[in-house]
């Protein structure tokens, strides 16, 4: 009876042991439907290998069995199972199901548990994918000329990722950039070379050996992998390169005649392709003329060089050229950035008017027209009579079609009354830019005599344009003209009392002064004070009032907003935050604005743009925002610099603040994060390595970089099949950057431009910190920036944990995890790191070589380290030729046989001697 309750006892030890099985449940495994091995880690799997047994199937289909579809082995370290797949078995049958789909552990028995169920609960072990494949093709692409490779593949439609695995290797991201939409909805897989790169460094086949959509790396044709095309150097025709001429190049929109400079032309014939996609063949131009090194353009009637005249003034932008091989890119077409060839302004136009002005009394003139440019170039006009820009008056664009011309202080219109004409304008700045207006000029103001000082009691009133502040600086205005009185007043537009908002001294005949009251303002806002009328006492004991220059009165101060400036907390990199915005209201211009940062040096930054409440401050090229003696360089990471505003100047003089304005703190440089001006286009203005930030606005040049459509907005009614047939491929983002992330620093913004997603967002960023409302969530696979980048950081989060940090550990981050089936999947490094993505590559990122001479410093280097060399050289050969005669006993040059009592003798103390002083000779 003991022995019988032992056994009891026994048995239900064994079975309690047995339900101990559990399984290691961290992110789900995604693996292929053809994966040899599928690994559960747990434990508790106390068994033999034969006497487990399983219940694993994707939901509504059959379990797949033990011996039949795959075999259980015991992980030798007792951490798990390993179930290998059979020949021509699969985990899930996706024929008919979208992928992924779940495979689940259902039921765990031991041989010893007979029917009893071993575990707690259902386990989804793996989502499984279609095992891909890629189709082999024999497609002949150039090195470098040929800038899209297409793939057709199998089992990757619907992919999130593809990582592809090439021979010889390609690096993603570097080298070229998937620019297939994800998930992939076809099986084709569109890559696009970046500009600077090959397909191959040499000619030859291109290989893909493996390919992974999720499941990991697979194989493709063992070792050899799957011939995707054959790399062909590239040809004669295809070493076309254009020379960029924006900058000295100016067109109007309608010029008819066109040049583009380069070498390797076709004189026989050559197809362009334009950004904005004007066509030639006679369409919108024809070529006249073309050599090796030249081609002459000439427009079609009716058509332009760029459509959208309201966006111009801009460039004009040839991406390709087909010499007779294939278009070729001039430039980073992928990133639709080739050659600006010319840079094209609207034709400008001058309306006429009969405005009234009078001869010295009326300060502005208004002209309307259309085509006058606020950037690139300042609109130059000529008069008659004549007039002379910044002498006699300034020129201000309001819009493309008003300009404001201000008459300077002390000038006048004209010496006589009559008309005034405009007979040229030049709104391009070079000199074939000026435009003959027709007949004789268009007629823009009647000049008349100024009101006679007697009509207006004997005073006089000349014209000023002082600038000063609404009240910083408690800045006077002086009025000067003739017979000022004292008792005199002057009513203002707008309005301001005397002894209200100011007081006045009249100081002699010819000056009176303003004085503004405390806690007063010029002006409620920016603008004129205009002197409309005076009131003289009379003798009559009742004042009189008479209006100055009839109804119009006179300019007598130019009011500018007070600047203020806004305190912030924004962190600043030390090197590498390359553009800051002062926050504020009150700023005028970039030529009349200047700041002083402390403590920044005055040399390190520039004034790059401003907008009505921001300034935007660059630094300037291997500069800091630090002073050279200090330097946050291996400091505490909370260690923050305050950057303050200790003054600034809008345009009326410099305004120092008493207590300097913090606008943030300056703090260490990021670790790990590349932030240099290696790419080729660097400081062009544009941010070419795909980042930016709103900190950062690109120059004005190139604010309306493309804005024409792709023949959207031309007529090609007379074209002879598709105008677009020449295109080597589809208008479709050009998601490709010029330059790799990181490369464009200051162009892009600095290192602001590039989110640290190890931090967690500020509260005020408007970023999730941990949601699931993305539409990918929780399918085991990352999708916010952190991962697939399908979706806003933190919006995934069970499957990317929390912005700023990570709730989870990724499969293959435990080597246990690992295939070691080589004819499956593979090791070798230098296959598997072509998919790790530009940061783990930064050493295969090419830097540019710089083909232009070198700059002074350089040549100064250059010619010193020579003549180091020459001089180094002349003393050794001095010392070897001496040397030489020493050893074969002749006597030394210049060397005399030392003698002992000579030396004695000449050491001995010389008698004084005296010597003659003269003014200009010292002796000591």
């Amino acid at each position: 009876m003991l022995g019988l309750r032992n056994c009891v006892i026994l048995a239900l030890g064994l079975a309690y042991c047995a339900a101990e099985v559990t399984i290691l449940q961290g992110q789900v495994q995604t693996i292929y439907d053809r994966s040899p091995k599928l690994r559960i880690k747990g434990s508790g799997f106390d068994a033999e290998d034969h006497d487990i047994t399983l219940e694993l199937s994707a939901s509504g289909q059959s379990s797949l069995r033990v011996n039949k579809d795959f075999t259980i082995t015991k992980d030798e370290q007792g951490e798990g199972i390993v179930l290998k797949l059979l020949s021509n078995r699969r985990w899930v049958n996706l024929d008919e199901r979208i992928p992924p789909v779940a495979l689940i552990l259902s039921k765990v028995k031991f041989a010893s548990s007979g029917d009893t169920n071993l575990l707690p609960a259902p386990v989804i072990l793996a989502n499984v994918l279609i095992t891909p494949s890629i189709r082999e093709d024999d497609e002949v692409i150039y090195q470098t000329a040929s800038n899209e490779l297409r793939l057709n593949g199998t089992g990757v439609m619907g992919a999130k990722k593809i990582d592809l695995y090439f021979s010889p290797p390609l690096y993603k991201e570097i080298y070229y950039e998937i620019v297939s939409p994800f998930p992939l909805k076809s099986s084709l897989i569109v890559l696009r070379l970046r500009h600077g790169y090959k397909w191959r460094e040499e000619p030859g086949p291109l290989a893909v050996i493996g390919i992974d959509t999720g499941g990991g790396p697979v194989k493709l044709n063992g070792e050899e992998g799957v011939r995707v095309a054959e790399v062909q150097a590239d040809l004669d025709l295809h070493g076309v390169t254009v020379e960029t001429t924006s900058d000295t190049q100016f067109i109007y929109h309608d010029d008819p005649n066109l040049m583009i400079s380069g070498t390797g032309f076709n004189p026989d014939g050559n197809t362009l392709r334009f950004a904005n996609g004007i066509v030639g063949k006679g369409v919108n131009f024809t070529t006249i003329s073309a050599s090796e090194t030249s081609l002459s353009l000439r427009l079609e009637p009716g058509s332009t060089w760029r459509k959208n005249v309201e966006n111009l003034p801009g460039v004009l932008t040839l991406l390709a050229v087909n010499a007779g091989a294939g278009f070729v890119a001039v430039g980073p077409t992928n990133a639709k950035k080739g050659r600006d060839i010319a840079t094209v302004f609207e034709r400008p136009s001058v309306y006429s008017s009969n405005k009234k002005l009078y001869r010295t009394q009326s300060h502005e003139l208004h002209i309307m027209g259309a085509g006058f440019p606020k950037i690139l170039s300042k609109v130059a006009l000529r008069f008659s009579p004549a007039l002379i820009e910044g002498e006699d008056y300034t020129i201000d664009v309001l819009d493309r079609d008003e300009l404001e011309v201000t008459l300077i202080a002390g000038r006048q219109w004209m010496a006589s009354p009559g008309p005034l004409l405009v007979t040229h304008i030049n709104t391009r700045g070079d000199e074939a830019g000026w435009i003959d207006l027709p007949g004789d000029g268009v007629h823009v103001a009647e000049i008349v005599d100024d009101v006679d000082k007697e009509v207006t009691g004997g005073v006089e009133v000349f014209q000023m344009g002082v600038k000063v502040y609404q009240s910083a600086l408690k800045q006077r205005i002086e009025i000067t003209g003739s017979g000022f009185k004292e008792g005199m007043t002057f009513n203002f537009d707008p309005e301001i009392r005397e002894n209200v908002d100011y007081s006045m001294t009249v100081s002699s005949k010819n000056r009176a002064t303003l004085t503004l009251m405390p806690g007063k303002k010029w002006r409620p806002d920016a603008g004129f004070i205009i002197a409309k009328s005076i009131t003289l006492p009379s003798s009559s004991g009742t004042p009189k009032t008479y209006p100055l220059a009839g109804v119009d009165g006179i300019r007598v101060a130019v009011v500018l907003a007070d600047p203020v400036v806004l305190s912030g907390a924004d962190n600043f990199h030390e090197t590498q935050s390359k553009v800051i915005a002062i926050k504020g209201r009150g700023f005028t211009n970039v030529a009349d604005t200047k700041v002083i940062i402390r403590p920044t040096a005055p040399a390190a930054y520039k004034v790059l743009n401003i907008l009505e409440d921001t300034i935007r401050v660059q630094l300037k090229q291997d500069n800091d925002w630090l002073p050279s003696f200090v330097s946050l360089t291996g400091a505490d990471e909370n260690k923050k610099i305050p950057l303050q505003i200790a003054g600034i100047d809008t345009g009326a003089g410099e305004i120092t603040f008493e207590d300097p304005i913090t606008i943030g703190f300056v703090v260490k440089d990021r670790e790990g994060v590349v932030c240099d001006d290696s790419c080729e286009f660097a400081f062009d203005g544009v941010c070419d390595d795909g980042t930016t930030t709103d900190l950062y606005e690109y120059y004005e040049k190139y604010g309306y970089y493309q804005d024409d459509d792709f023949g959207g907005t031309y007529n090609y009614q007379n074209y002879q099949g598709d105008p677009m047939d020449d295109y080597y491929m589809e208008d479709d983002g050009y998601r490709v950057s010029a330059c790799v992330e990181g490369t464009d620093c200051t162009d892009c913004g600095g290192v602001d431009a590039i989110i640290d997603y190890s931090r967690v967002p500020a509260p005020d960023s408007g970023l999730e910190v941990c949601t699931n409302t993305c539409p990918y969530a929780r399918d085991g696979v990352c999708d916010d920036p952190r991962g697939a980048n399908y979706c806003k950081l933190g919006t995934d989060c069970q499957d990317c944990g929390p912005a700023g940090a990570g709730n989870f550990t990724k499969a293959d981050d435990d080597g246990w995890w690992d295939d070691d089936d080589d004819y499956w999947t593979f090791n070798d490094g230098n296959f598997l790191d072509q998919a790790k993505g530009l940061e783990a590559n930064r050493h295969k990122v090419k830097k540019p070589f710089v083909s232009e001479g070198a700059g002074p410093a350089a040549m100064f280097l250059t010619v010193l380290e020579g003549m180091v060399y020459t001089i180094g050289a002349i003393f050794a050969s001095a010392a070897l030729y001496l040397g030489m005669r020493w050893y074969q006993g002749h006597s030394v040059p210049f060397l005399h046989v030392f003698n002992p009592e000579n030396a004695a003798n000449d050491l001995e103390m010389q008698p004084a001697r005296r010597m003659p002083i003269t003014p200009d000779v010292i002796r000591t």
